[in-house]
C-alpha cells in the first residue's frame, strides 16, 4: 500500500519536474476552447457576398436586390455584365453566391406569369452552399408574396383577403434546441473533446513504456504490474477530469453554451468518457515497444475518430465497414451523446447504450493493460536474472582465487 501511494507522488512529481508536459495536457484543450468559443460567437455566416447579373434591369429586380443587401446574411458586392464575368469572380474568391434575372423577368410579372430567378452559391464550402439556398429563399419567398400581396391589392383585394390567396395554407416552423442554427453549438464541443481525446491519449501511451525505456523499472519493484497500470490511470484521469471540468465551464459560462444535463450525467458520462482513453492509452503503452512508436500509433489510431464519430456526418450515412469501424473509438460512444445531454438536456436513459459501450471499452482495455504489463514485467525480470547469474558466478570465482 505504501509503495503504492510512493508510486502514485512519484508520477505527479515527474510531471512537475517536466512542466511542459503538464501545461501541454492543461492548456492546449483550454487553448481550444476559447479559440473556439471567439471564433464560432457569432454563431451564423453573415455578409455572404453576393453578385447580380441583370438582363432585365427594373425597379421589381432591383427590389429582390435590396431584399437581400437588407438581409444580415448577404452583401451584395456589385453587378456583372454576364454570367462568364459572374464565374470569374466566384473563382477568383470576390462572391460566394449569385442572384441572375433573366431577361423575361419583369416582363412575366406584369404579364402575371411567374417569374423565375437563379440563386447560385459556390458549393465547394458546403456551409456557404447550405446557408445561401436556405436563407436566400427565404428573402426571396418574402419578396415574392410581398409582389403578389400589392397586385392583389391594386386589383381592390384587401390584404388579408391578398394574403390568404397567396398562403391558403398557413405554417410556422419551430426549430428545437438550436433554435437558431448557431452551429458554435454544433461544432465546439466536438472539437474540444477531440482536442481532449489526442493530448491525453499522447500523454498516457507514454507512461508505462518510458519506465523500461529509462531504465527506472526498479523503483516500480515494490508496486504489482497491475496496480501499476491502474495507478498510473489514475493520475492522468485527474488530469483529465480537471481539464475537460475546465473547458466546459469556460464554454458555459464564458461563450453561453448550453449544458441543459444534470450535473450528474455530466460527471458520470464524462468519466466513462476520460476513462476509456486514458486505459486506451495504456493499453498502447503496455504493448508498443517504445515511447515514439506508443505516442506514434496512438496519434493515428485515433486521427479518424471525430470523422467516424458521427459527429460531423451521421454515421447512418457511412459504409458498413465504417459503421462496425467507428465502434472501436471512445469519441463515438460520447461526442454525438453529449451534445444530446448539453443541449437537449438528455438524460442516463437516452445515453446508456452509449456509457455501457464506453464502460465496455474502459474494462476491456485495462484488463488488458494489466494482463500484458504483467507478463513484461515478467519477462524482463527473467532477462535481468540470466544476466546477473552469469556475473554472480563470475564473482563468486575471483573471491574463490
Amino acid at each position: 500500500m505504501i509503495a503504492g501511494f510512493r508510486m502514485f507522488f512519484r508520477e505527479w512529481l515527474y510531471l512537475l519536474k517536466r512542466p511542459r508536459s503538464l501545461v501541454l495536457m492543461i492548456l492546449i484543450p483550454i487553448f481550444v476552447t476559447v479559440l473556439c468559443g471567439t471564433s464560432y460567437e457569432k454563431g451564423y455566416f453573415s455578409d455572404l457576398k453576393m453578385g447580380v447579373v441583370d438582363y432585365s434591369y427594373s425597379a421589381q429586380t432591383r427590389e429582390v436586390v435590396e431584399a437581400f443587401q437588407q438581409s444580415p446574411y448577404f452583401e451584395i458586392t456589385g453587378y456583372y455584365e454576364n454570367e462568364e464575368l459572374l464565374e470569374t469572380a466566384m473563382k477568383n474568391g470576390e462572391i460566394v453566391g449569385c442572384l441572375i434575372f433573366p431577361a423575361d423577368f419583369t416582363k412575366n410579372l406584369q404579364q402575371g406569369r411567374q417569374a423565375e430567378v437563379l440563386l447560385g452559391s459556390n458549393a465547394v464550402n458546403m456551409s456557404y452552399g447550405s446557408t445561401i439556398n436556405v436563407k436566400g429563399s427565404e428573402v426571396l419567398g418574402t419578396v415574392s408574396t410581398q409582389m403578389a400581396v400589392k397586385s392583389l391589392v391594386a386589383k381592390g383585394s384587401t390584404i388579408d383577403d391578398a394574403l390568404a390567396k397567396m398562403n391558403p395554407v398557413g405554417f410556422y416552423t419551430r426549430q428545437w434546441y438550436n433554435p437558431t442554427n448557431n452551429f458554435s453549438y454544433f461544432l465546439s464541443f466536438g472539437f474540444i473533446i477531440a482536442t481532449v481525446q489526442q493530448v491525453l491519449i499522447y500523454f498516457a501511451a507514454i507512461s508505462l513504456i518510458r519506465e523500461k525505456e529509462s531504465g527506472k523499472l526498479g523503483e516500480l519493484k515494490g508496486v504489482h504490474p497491475i496496480f501499476q497500470v491502474i495507478i498510473k490511470c489514475l493520475v492522468y484521469f485527474i488530469i483529465a477530469m480537471g481539464t475537460w471540468m475546465a473547458c466546459c465551464w469556460i464554454m458555459v459560462n464564458k461563450f453561453g453554451i448550453p449544458m441543459k444535463g444534470s450535473p450528474d450525467v455530466w460527471l458520470a458520462y464524462s468519466s466513462l468518457f476520460i476513462l476509456s482513453i486514458v486505459t486506451l492509452g495504456q493499453l498502447f503503452s503496455s504493448i508498443l515497444p517504445n515511447p515514439v512508436f506508443a505516442t506514434s500509433f496512438s496519434l493515428v489510431f485515433t486521427s479518424p475518430s471525430l470523422v467516424l464519430s458521427g459527429y460531423t456526418w451521421p454515421t447512418m450515412a457511412l459504409t458498413g465497414f465504417y459503421q462496425k469501424l467507428a465502434q472501436v473509438f471512445p469519441l463515438t460512444h460520447f461526442a454525438l451523446g453529449y451534445r444530446n445531454v448539453a443541449l437537449m438536456g438528455c438524460g442516463f436513459e437516452a445515453i446508456h447504450q452509449q456509457m455501457i459501450n464506453l464502460a465496455c471499452i474502459s474494462g476491456g482495455c485495462l484488463v488488458l493493460s494489466c494482463i500484458i504489463w504483467t507478463v513484461r514485467i515478467k519477462r524482463i525480470d527473467k532477462k535481468e536474472q540470466k544476466l546477473q547469474t552469469p556475473m554472480e558466478d563470475e564473482a563468486a570465482q575471483a573471491i574463490a582465487q
